[in-house]
């Protein structure tokens, strides 16, 4: 792994902890039915997820990624990098745009699936 490889996925990390952060924070705000809160949690920290906000935001691979199993991988990793970034930037603005993000995708899941006609 080169140098850039890995700070990306020490940054990458760290995006992945504010992430999974801000979900059981929004968790704790959201939700009625404390049974099904960790099965929302675990959800809303999922790669799927982040590559699918990822892909509404329209972030790109990041070229030091050194992952290789696949598109919706690599964007959830770009997207836990950009969190990252700005954690290290200003720690309360990360986490707050983590949580409105997993928010907006909470309540507009329809938005960020692809429908196929058939």
């Amino acid at each position: 792994m080169t140098e850039d490889q890995h700070i990306f996925k020490k940054i990458e990390l760290t995006g992945d902890r504010v992430l999974r952060l801000a979900a059981v924070e929004l968790c704790n705000e959201i939700i009625e039915n404390r049974y099904k809160a960790a099965e929302i949690i675990d959800y809303l920290g999922s790669n799927k997820v982040f590559g699918l906000i990822a892909r509404m935001k329209k972030l790109e691979a990041h070229k030091d990624d050194p992952e290789v199993k696949g598109r919706s991988r690599q964007l959830a990793n770009a997207y836990e990098y950009s969190i990252g970034k700005l954690y290290y930037e200003d720690k309360i603005k990360a986490l707050a745009t983590a949580k409105e993000d997993l928010a907006h995708f909470y309540e507009n899941q329809e938005q960020y699936y692809v429908k196929k006609d058939a």
